[in-house]
């Protein structure tokens, strides 16, 4: 039997696929098997050294933008993987393809596709999918409808499956990850008994977040007696970031670290170490997290944020649900004025320092680690697969609770961005354009918020997302749940002028922050509800942002202001601003100009510069003006006999209220009316 073998780019689609590999050599020792993956992935160390063949094909990630110049490359490049996998397909003639997703497994897969359209149907290789992840990217969304079967580990996957022959097989592992036992692991890795042995990667790649965590927190670390720590930094090496330099260059800024610290770049022996690990800290990707599952490993792990669909975090979540594991998750914070990813070295050392204190709760987390495993996995999809080379179907009668079915499945909360702001709207009754109005969040709004501490996680983090909508969603996100630590992030947005690349300019974008980001953190203070110098500082710049929405919601975060009773510290320099702007070119703006002078502004000038627009040829100027008065009789309620007061009805003779507006009535004349009536009785002897 003949299986081509496909999916690659990181370990977490490379270990399943050997791990199937082994278990189909149990039903047939003549198997022969060709890996295709892709150059620069990590299946160029692991497959050839499972005595697999291996190909490379041409192949990317789909970029987040749709219309881009990545977009374009990307299907080329796509295009070129189809073909080469078609070559292949020809000239290996396998019985079935075997996929683990991702990017790299995408031109064999639609290359069978391709080969059964271009031969009439004569030429069919079926597919057998498997996706590890609680939430499944888009190629594998796509991939599915083309599988004749999909594999999943999570229950709650098959609901993101459109492929009606989806099923739940669990997470296949390599046999070396359940030989090893803990006695013999501490002995070969020579770790006397009374010492606590800790695991850290952030897998084949390695992590940022994690390497730079761990390295700011070993002087704390040191303060451990009988502690001995791995720390696997991971073989990055781009023009952002070399995991092994920027590590170590770290270290060398350190004076004081644990005696019984070692760093590597790789841990090709991790069985072996998991085995001896009395904590592990890594991050949420599937195979991780089933290894430690495997060996009933307590860990700490720390998922990656701004994943498509979020998929470390859905994993993490849901093993954290049955107690397998515990999460810290990444917050964004601000490193030489860029929003990135980060966890703090000391918060990290505190979570890791509290584990190793505490034996029984180390002891629960592995032992409900080991419930959730099952370790018949790869056995179950051999089957399947051996069933589609033999063109039959293959059920287990007697497998009533297939691969991980005992997983018990959060709540589920939608993965969009946009559809969970929607939903926390839903829950808190509160629409977000409805802000400036509404005022701050509440305590009392926010009870009925399953899960508060996740979706405050989820806004926080979207800040850092490359694509300026998802950070869109993110400023909307902390807003609606009061996320008041991140304040610092918000007005970081307002002001932030980093300029945007050249491309971005063409589609209309002025900075890296856009303008409807921009106008949505402006908007994020009314429900935050904070007030202090840095506040109406970031306002002071709102005011005089080049992009007229922004300009237009700072006004309206004045009045809003204002009307709670809040006192704006520097009124004056803001009052020069709203006056500068009721000249401004963009008439919405002007509306709101004129509309906020009247609270902040002197009577005098009130009354002088609403003068020039009382025959304004456009109505909402002059609807502006009148409220302007209004908002200049609610600053005055006890001021009667200002000499002020008959230069306004002075002027009010001389006002146009004819409206070009079709209503039942006239919003303009009601508005004069209820101003004229208002000054009359305010007239009548007390």
């Amino acid at each position: 039997m003949r299986v081509l073998l496909t999916g690659g780019g990181s370990g977490g689609h490379v270990s399943p696929l050997l791990a199937i590999a082994e278990a189909l050599r149990e039903h047939d020792p003549d198997l022969r098997t060709l890996y295709l993956g892709v150059r620069s992935g990590l299946e160029r160390e692991l497959v050839p050294r499972a005595g697999i063949r291996l190909r490379t094909v041409p192949a990317t990630g789909m970029p987040a933008t749709p219309v881009s110049p990545a977009m374009l490359r990307f299907a080329l490049t796509l295009l070129a993987g189809i073909i080469v996998a078609l070559v292949h397909l020809i000239t290996f003639r396998p019985r079935v393809i075997v996929a683990s997703g991702g990017y790299a497994s995408s031109p064999a897969v639609f290359a069978s596709a391709a080969l059964s359209v271009i031969t009439f149907g004569v030429w069919r290789i079926p597919v057998y999918l498997h996706e590890q992840n609680a939430v499944p990217g888009r190629m594998n969304v796509a991939a599915s409808r083309i599988a004749r079967q999909v594999g999943v580990v999570h229950p709650s996957t098959l609901l993101r499956i459109p492929s009606g022959e989806a099923e739940v097989v669990g997470y296949p592992v390599r046999a070396g990850f359940t030989v090893a036992a803990r006695a013999d692991a501490r002995d070969r890795l020579e770790i006397p008994g009374d010492v606590l042995y800790l695991v850290v990667t952030g897998g084949s790649q390695g992590a940022r977040t994690i390497n730079r965590a761990l390295v700011d927190g070993l002087p704390r670390l040191a303060e451990r007696d009988r502690l001995a720590i791995i720390h696997a930094t991971g073989t990055a090496r781009t023009t952002d970031y070399d995991a092994v330099r920027d590590t170590h260059d770290r270290l060398a800024e350190l004076t004081r670290r644990p005696e019984r610290y070692q760093v590597v770049d790789y841990l090709h022996e991790m069985p072996l170490h998991l085995a001896a690990a009395d904590l592990a800290v890594m991050r949420a990707g599937a195979g991780s997290l089933f290894e430690v599952c495997t060996l009933g490993v307590p860990a700490l792990v720390i998922p990656k944020a701004n994943l498509p669909g979020d998929s470390q975090v859905a994993n993490a979540r849901q093993l954290a649900a049955k107690g397998a594991v515990e999460i810290l998750y990444e917050q964004p914070a601000l490193f030489g004025g860029k929003l990135l990813e980060a966890v703090s070295g000391d918060e990290l050392a505190e979570r890791i320092s509290v584990l190793l204190n505490d034996e029984p709760r180390r002891r629960a987390l592995a032992e409900r680690a080991r419930d959730v495993f099952d370790r018949r996995a790869a056995e179950r999809i051999a089957k399947r697969v051996v069933g589609l080379g033999k063109r039959i179907r293959v059920i287990d009668a007697d497998d009533t609770t297939a691969g991980n079915g005992e997983i018990v499945p959060v709540e589920e909360l939608p993965a969009s961005p946009a559809e969970l702001r929607r939903h926390v709207e839903r829950v808190i009754g509160l629409c977000y354009e409805d802000a400036f109005a509404h005022g701050p969040v509440r305590d009392h709004e926010l009870l009925h918020l399953d899960d508060l501490d996740y979706l405050r996680y989820r806004g926080a983090a979207l800040l850092a997302h490359s694509q300026w909508s998802m950070r869109n969603e993110g400023v909307k996100l902390i807003a609606l749940t009061r996320h008041r630590e991140k304040l610092e992030l918000i007005l970081h947005v307002i002001s932030d002028r980093t300029p945007t690349s050249r491309w971005q300019r063409l589609l209309g974008g002025d900075f890296l922050h856009v303008g409807f980001e921009r106008r949505n953190a402006v908007t994020a203070l009314a429900l935050l509800g904070v007030v202090n110098e840095d506040v109406l500082a970031a306002i002071s710049a709102a005011l005089t942002d080049p992009y007229y929405e922004v300009r237009a919601a700072a006004l309206r975060l004045v009045r809003a202001l204002i009307a709670q009773g809040r006192k704006i510290a520097g009124v004056a320099m803001i009052a020069g601003r709203v006056r500068a702007l009721t000249g401004d070119r963009n008439i919405e703006v002007r509306w709101e100009a004129l509309h906020t002078f009247g609270l902040v502004g002197p009577a005098e000038e009130i009354l002088e510069l609403n003068r020039r627009y009382a025959l304004a040829d456009r109505t909402p100027l002059r609807e502006a003006v009148l409220r302007s008065y209004h908002a200049l009789l609610d600053r005055h309620a006890n001021g009667r006999g200002q000499p002020w007061r008959d230069q306004l009805l002075h002027d009010l003779d001389r006002f146009a209220i004819t409206s070009l507006a079709f209503h039942p009535h006239f919003p303009l004349k009601d508005q004069y009316t209820a101003l004229q009536r208002r000054i009359d009785h305010e007239q009548e002897p007390a």
